[in-house]
């Protein structure tokens, strides 16, 4: 049954799935932050954003797989990275006259900086990967994986284990593991649909699979990302937050190698539009704005409101743009 409204209604039903498993993830993550001593961070990185980005990862799967379709695959990951540096400026505006950055306590720089390097190997892949074949992969692609690598040996450097505050004591680390895998188990199964209803409404809509895999498909995905980081701002955890929000570009980004491997035609971003470029810069333009923040963090609201305002903008400029040059 392919009629528009049962589509959407698929569309909607998976969203909501992953939502809803979503937001017990933040708060099992801050049980096994406290068990473990951590830094949240580092249990933002390592733990969250693995299993936030499952949506993408299987979306793309099942994209390269069984839909044959390269656009909506890349597209989801490098649309889910423009929507992830998105949601920090609405983090931000929920903080109300306070700053978002002002309560940090880690040092985001490694992650942030490292997403944009990783952002570069794309584009320069995108660019010249008929350069680089081995087999019917890209040697550039499987870069993406050693960066990422070194980008997780790096920030764990920087996390030191430390005491935490006892918030949790009634509560094993096993239970707070397995309600984490149960609903890490909910958020793969609704993902694993997503990608054959957002070929069909791509075909029925004309909204094009790049505008389809970039915007659609990346918000579904993304919603463990925004109910993760909310559910973590609300428990006072800015770091476990942000840490998923960038973490979850990296191994996004890292997914992209993954995807060439089952994507049997030849390099993968061979057999996408141009139109993905515009998803790397804004991307790469938003994580520095970012940067610059956290380089002349303040208290005050009026600093990053400004700066909010660039994410936002750069965000929505993309969707029109995105929008009107579909294919």
């Amino acid at each position: 049954m392919n009629s528009l409204s049962f589509l959407w209604f698929q569309f909607f039903l998976c969203s909501i799935l992953i939502l809803l498993a979503g937001t017990k993830l933040s708060y099992n993550a801050d049980i096994i932050a406290e068990k473990t001593g951590l830094g949240k961070n580092w249990i933002g990185i390592l733990l969250l954003a693995p299993v936030t980005s499952l949506p993408e990862l299987f979306n793309g799967l099942s994209a390269v797989l069984f839909v044959k379709s390269p656009d909506i695959a890349v597209g989801g990951i490098l649309g889910s990275c423009v929507f992830n540096l998105f949601i920090l400026s609405l983090l931000d505006i929920s903080c109300g006259r306070s700053s978002l950055i002002s309560g940090i306590k880690s040092n985001h720089f490694i992650s942030a900086q490292f997403g944009i390097l990783m952002l570069i190997i794309v584009t320069i892949d995108k660019a010249f990967s008929k350069h680089f074949i081995l087999g019917w992969i890209s040697g550039l692609n499987l870069i993406l994986i050693c960066i990422y690598l070194l980008s997780i040996y790096l920030i764990y450097g920087t996390e030191s284990k430390k005491e935490i505050r006892q918030k949790y004591e009634e509560i094993s680390l096993n239970k707070a593991l397995y309600s984490f895998l149960f609903n890490s188990l909910i958020i793969f199964i609704a993902a694993s649909w997503l990608p054959k209803v957002g070929e069909r409404l791509a075909t029925i809509t004309g909204l094009g699979q790049t505008f389809m895999g970039s915007f659609f498909i990346a918000f579904s995905t993304s919603l463990p990302e925004v109910v993760v980081s909310f559910s973590a701002l609300k428990i006072d955890s800015a770091d476990m937050a942000i840490g998923n929000l960038l973490g979850s570009n990296l191994i996004n980004l890292c997914f992209l190698p993954i995807y060439d491997i089952f994507f049997l035609k030849g390099p993968l971003l061979m057999f996408v539009t141009n139109l993905q470029l515009l998803n790397i810069f804004s991307s790469i333009i938003m994580t520095i704005i970012f940067i610059f923040e956290l380089k002349f963090k303040s208290k005050k609201r009026l600093c990053f409101g400004r700066l909010n305002l660039g994410l936002i903008f750069i965000y929505f400029l993309n969707f029109i743009i995105m929008f009107y040059l579909r294919k």
